[in-house]
């Protein structure tokens, strides 16, 4: 039997997968793909320093996927060797076939760190997909797409987890269902919902 290829999920906050690859990340799970997620921190500055640990398990565990979180100061991540170093060290720990990082065109000073250090981690890696954030500015201009339709509700309930941060306007469900369906109708795709990605590359 083959060995099951795996896939690699780089969050820089606990919710950042949840909100813009977690439907991808259930189909390719459905699809027999190794899952694993690497969340870069625990908390965030606004909070008082609440631990999100807890909410990153909770939605994980959703997918029965591998969570491995770390614990970089939110806003004051770095592109440098801090940051390269963690990502290194998961993926040669993980041998991911296929990533997935957040955008560079983004007004988030940790997302467009993340981004940076990637593209040195992950240098090796044959596929490479970015995601898009809240954040993202309108120089994300996608190139992939992920129908999600069969797991819209599932990427639903993985962000509801995430309760501390109910209160932003992008957590809401009708603000999920809204990217996804957009998303669709970028790509003539009526009653679906879709997860869109911009391709650093692809080596078949």
């Amino acid at each position: 039997m083959s060995q099951l290829k795996k896939v690699l999920a780089i969050g820089p906050h606990p919710d950042d997968i949840e909100l813009w690859c977690f439907g991808t990340m259930c189909r390719l799970a459905n699809e027999w793909y190794e899952i694993y997620f690497l969340v870069l921190s625990r908390w965030e500055w606004w909070s008082n320093g609440i631990d999100r640990t807890e909410e990153a398990r909770a939605s994980s565990h959703l997918l029965n996927c591998t969570l491995y979180i770390e614990d970089l100061p939110d806003r004051y991540m770095t592109h440098g060797q801090d940051t390269i170093s963690i990502i290194e060290k998961y993926v040669a720990q993980i041998s991911p076939d296929i990533v997935f990082i957040p955008s560079g065109n983004d007004v988030h000073q940790d997302h467009r760190a993340v981004f940076q250090a990637s593209l040195v981690a992950v240098r090796m890696i044959n596929e490479v997909y970015v995601y898009q954030s809240p954040s993202t500015t309108t120089n994300f201009h996608p190139t992939a797409y992920f129908d999600i339709t069969d797991y819209i509700k599932t990427k639903i309930q993985a962000v509801r987890i995430h309760s501390s941060q109910g209160w932003k306007v992008y957590m809401a469900d009708r603000a999920i269902e809204w990217l996804a369906e957009y998303r669709a109708f970028d790509i003539f795709r009526n009653d679906r919902f879709m997860e869109a990605f911009e391709l650093i590359r692809i080596i078949k």
